[in-house]
């Protein structure tokens, strides 16, 4: 759940400029969108030959665009060229609004009609279906489940209603309300807070700051009808509206779907509009502002602004990005490998940059200090930038980054020409956003050429100078004492830093050679099995290493390793006492290798593209690579060091030692956080392998408690490597014979712990409740339906999760349709895949503190109702239809066949639950479904937890 919380730390500061880059302004894109050049000219540029760009004659402009890519389905991005900051006064939050009501009915669409026509052709909300509102765009995302015409006919015809025919019903607003203040409940934070604040310091006298799209609480409240129809009207016009396809298809022949479809389009209001013109002007000297708030994690930062640098994209303004990027990229490497130091006042230290129309131009540090070493992070931290501005990068420095940027330039133009299609159409959107002219890979490739020779230590230094010089700086710092470094200790340290530079080590670049290369002679292969139905060769080698190889050309240059070490939470008894949750405080590769840090093993494989992950999971351990054909050995080389010589280097364990005071902030200010780890104990009878230790315990927990459990899991356990992607498969066998290969003698099978296997959800049926410090309008509510294990009857599995698909549509419309209540109600099924009988459906819903009742009720009414009158049949497609779409072989990705092939090979249970899904799911029947809610939907067996605020 933390997931490499230290490096997280850095990036989740509340300087200014390490918010998301805001898009570009209304007019520019507008401006952008008008000439007859469009998408923006270069002289050296050539568009896409698959790429055709158009403009109706009422203004909008279109781009289709043909993705040949063999199981690849269409994508497509509507983008109105207005956000947040178009709105007035009187409109804060109108903008969101309208996305909002974009699915709440249309001319030729009732209310929930939208819902259920998607769901049918197979859309997802959520994953397939989505919108954005930002300062200055509104977008709709569409990723449709296929190239056919009718789902391609659905998606614009409902693009075209979201355009111009919202009705806007009364009591769809009214309902409406409720859910965005759900969403706005729900994303509220300290860490929100906080960046707000820093935002109004930064800009005091502009508009920005002022304009968050979600709006004000009083105006999502009170906002009559006709703000949002003003506000439509005035901005949702064919001018300010860009409409992207993406697909396999004719595009002659979709070009005259668009013209069809949006040619009759005309704005309601006459035009032409006035678009708003915004430039941040640097408030000029040193400012300091001081932000703190319980459960807000330490940082301090320093902002350097400029005025917004307004050039055309360009060679030069490319190669200007790439001299800064330098500079950048170097500090930060440098507080890396400064972090590493177990004498380091700092835990991490990151430098930002960005050039934004909203923001200005923008340079901001944001640092992470130890605890209680809050001025000496600051100073050593400013004096490493003042030492780059002294004395600059070194040869090897710039070397390096080149040598990356030549592997990641190459490994992009053998991956471009299998692109996803809702990458290339947010490829596109974006090159329109920001003003960047819509290039091909090896178009790219050819600008990076061009760039490298200007890539000098002297151009680079000279705009470091630049870069981190400002008369307009803004000092920050939030936690949780306002007294730590109030705004004149800011100032002061700033001073004192002045001129000095940092006085450590020489700076070292240059390549560190890496050291795993030859683990020995290899195990020789004595099965091999090819399974045709799947595509797919098991392989045995002499040492008990089992293989899966399954080549896929459907992303070019893309290969994924997962090195699964069998047994998991099956290894330990819960009479041991051990607690594995705590794992998720630490990160395996952040302890290094024996023979190298982390950061020196990242730098010894900078030019190769490859990862290391490490997850812990109920029935393995799981160590993941993505990497490509040329980086393929050093990936495997990689995966194999971590397995025989992890470093468990003392630093990570004390800096995670230091930095519990912020992890279990994050916990106890946040709700979500709060009921995940509670429940994910509670729902497992409290077994102590699922309960997260308090604070007090794991700050005497010992490097060794947690370096036992890692080896526990790695050693003398069988072990399983599935290698998906674009690879031969002789190629990939001889790279596990040289890597995994030299293993010694590993077990067929897992040596299972005294009651390792045995799960039980809790026999105590009274409702826990759980406290988080958050705002005091927060809470979550949870019911739970015990069910049972995955595997024990697999059809009956696959009629509960399209139970539970029904379930969850049902009380997403009652509670955001009807009700109003909330903005992420959920039904979802847990049915564990290791421990027998262990499953349960949940329906969760992050609410009002004083409607748990409510939302109890309505969950145990939608439970009666299913169990009295079953489900109709076009429910049962609606919820099915998602579900299989995207089952065909043709359509898996590399990700998918991991989880297809992970331990399926011998095990015949496995086989019929992952290989026999699709039919499982098309064999289910409305009486299936009736009879499983009979027997799981009783309300007398229900679980309830909730989390509230207060005390914990």
């Amino acid at each position: 759940m933390f997931g490499r919380v230290l490096r997280g730390l850095a990036a989740l500061g509340l300087c200014v400029a390490m918010a998301a880059a805001p898009a570009q302004a209304a007019d520019s894109l507008a401006k952008a969108m008008a000439g007859p050049d469009w998408p923006h000219s270069r002289a050296d540029f050539k568009p896409d030959e698959d790429a055709r760009f158009g403009r109706l004659a009422n203004g909008m402009r279109y781009v289709i665009y043909r993705n040949t890519a063999k199981g690849r389905s269409a994508s497509m991005r509507f983008q109105i060229a207005a956000g947040s900051l178009q709105e007035r006064d009187d409109q804060r939050g109108m903008a969101h609004f309208v996305e909002h009501m974009a699915f709440r009915g249309s001319a030729k669409l009732t209310d929930g009609e939208l819902a259920r026509i998607l769901k049918k052709e197979g859309f997802g909300f959520g994953s397939d279906v989505n919108a954005f509102t930002d300062y200055e765009t509104t977008k709709y995302v569409l990723d449709l489940p296929s190239n056919e015409l009718q789902p391609i006919e659905s998606a614009l015809f409902i693009l075209r209603e979201i355009a111009g025919n919202l009705t806007f019903d009364a009591d769809a607003i009214e309902h409406e309300r409720g859910v965005i203040l759900g969403e706005e409940r729900m994303r509220a934070s300290p860490a929100s807070r906080g960046q707000q604040v820093m935002l109004e310091a930064a800009y005091p006298d502009a508009l920005y700051p002022q304009r968050n799209p979600i709006g004000t609480l009083d105006s999502i409240r009170t906002a009559p009808r006709q703000a949002l129809v003003d506000y439509y009207q005035d901005w949702y016009r064919p001018e300010l509206a860009v409409l992207v396809v993406v697909g396999d298809f004719d595009v002659a022949g979709m070009e005259k779907r668009v013209r069809a479809v949006f040619g009759d389009w005309k704005p309601a209001r006459p035009g032409p509009i006035r678009l708003f013109s915004y430039t941040p002007t640097p408030v000029e000297g040193v400012r300091a502002v001081v932000y703190s708030e319980k459960n807000l994690y330490d940082g301090l930062g320093a902002a350097w602004f400029r005025p917004y640098i307004d050039n055309p994209d360009s060679i030069t303004s490319r190669t200007t990005g790439y001299l800064k990027n330098v500079g950048v990229t170097v500090i930060n490497e440098r507080f890396s490998r400064a972090a590493e130091d177990p004498a380091a006042p700092f835990l991490s230290a990151n430098v930002g940059y960005d050039n934004s129309r909203l923001g200005g131009n923008v340079t901001s540090l944001w640092v992470v200090p130890k605890p209680g070493r809050h001025k000496e992070a600051y100073l050593q931290a400013l004096r490493m930038v003042n030492r780059l501005k002294a004395e600059g990068i070194t040869a090897a420095e710039l070397t390096d980054y080149i040598a990356t940027s030549d592997a990641q330039m190459e490994n992009f133009v053998r991956t471009y020409q299998t692109r996803f299609s809702n990458d290339i159409a947010e490829e596109i959107l974006s090159g329109l956003v920001y003003d960047n002219v819509f290039e091909t890979a090896p178009q790219l490739r050819s600008d990076w050429a061009r760039v490298k020779p200007a890539l000098t230590i002297a151009a680079v230094n000279d705009k470091i100078q630049i870069i981190f010089n400002s008369d307009a700086v803004l000092l920050s710092r939030q936690g949780e004492d306002p007294a730590v470094m109030d705004e004149a200790a800011l100032t002061a340290a700033f001073a004192e830093a002045g001129a000095t530079i940092d006085t450590g080590p020489t700076v070292q670049g240059g390549s560190i050679a890496w050291p795993y290369t030859d683990f020995g002679p290899g195990a020789r292969v004595i099965d091999k099995t090819r399974v045709k139905t799947l595509g797919y060769t098991h392989y045995t080698l002499s040492n008990g290493v089992r293989v899966n190889i399954r080549p896929s050309p459907l992303v070019k240059n893309q290969i994924i390793v997962k090195v699964r070490f069998g047994g998991g939470y099956r290894l330990f008894s819960p009479a041991e006492n051990i607690s594995l949750a705590q794992l998720e405080l630490y990160d395996l590769g952040d302890g290094g290798l024996g023979k190298l840090s982390r950061v020196q093993a990242d730098k010894a494989m900078s030019t190769k593209t490859v990862s290391f992950a490490y997850d812990l999971e109920e029935s393995a351990a799981v160590m993941t690579g993505y990497t490509t054909r040329d980086s393929f050995a050093a990936q495997m080389q990689l995966l194999m060091a971590f397995t025989v010589d992890p470093g468990y280097r003392p630093e990570m364990f004390e800096n995670v030692r230091l930095a519990l005071d912020y992890m279990y902030q994050q916990v106890r200010g946040s709700p979500d956080m709060t009921m995940g780890f509670a429940t994910s104990a509670w729902l497992a009878g409290n077994d102590p392998r699922y309960v997260l230790p308090a604070q007090p315990v794991m700050a005497q927990r010992k490097p060794d408690d947690i370096a036992a459990i890692y080896r526990r899991t790695l050693t003398g356990v069988p072990v399983e490597i599935t290698i998906t992607g674009d690879i031969r498969e002789d190629a990939a066998v001889d790279q596990v014979r040289k890597t995994f290969g030299n293993l010694p003698q590993v077990p067929d099978t897992v040596t299972v712990a005294p009651g390792a296997e045995q799960v039980k959800l809790p026999a105590d049926r009274t409702q826990q409740v759980y406290y988080h410090e958050g705002r005091a309008d927060q809470s979550i509510s949870l019911v739970v339906f015990p069910a049972t294990d995955a595997l024990t009857n697999t059809d009956d599995t696959r009629g509960l999760m399209i139970l539970a698909e029904v379930f969850n549509a049902r009380l997403d419309e009652e509670l955001r349709q009807r009700q109003g209540m909330a903005y992420d109600g959920y039904v979802g099924l847990t049915a564990s895949e290791t421990m027998k009988g262990f499953g349960y459906m949940s329906a969760q819903g992050t609410i009002p503190p004083d409607k748990d009742q409510v939302f109890h009720d309505t969950v145990l009414r939608i439970a009666a109702d299913i169990v009295a009158k079953g489900v109709a049949s076009d429910e049962l497609e609606r919820a099915r239809n998602p579900m299989v779409q995207y089952l065909s072989d043709k359509f898996k990705n590399n990700e998918d066949w991991q989880r297809t092939l992970a331990g399926l090979f011998g095990n015949p249970v496995l086989w019929d639950y992952r290989v026999g899904e699709y039919r499982q799911y098309m064999d289910i029947t409305q009486g299936d479904i009736h009879v499983l809610a009979k027997r799981y939907l009783k309300p007398d067996n229900v679980l309830r937890a909730r989390t509230v605020p207060g005390e914990p």
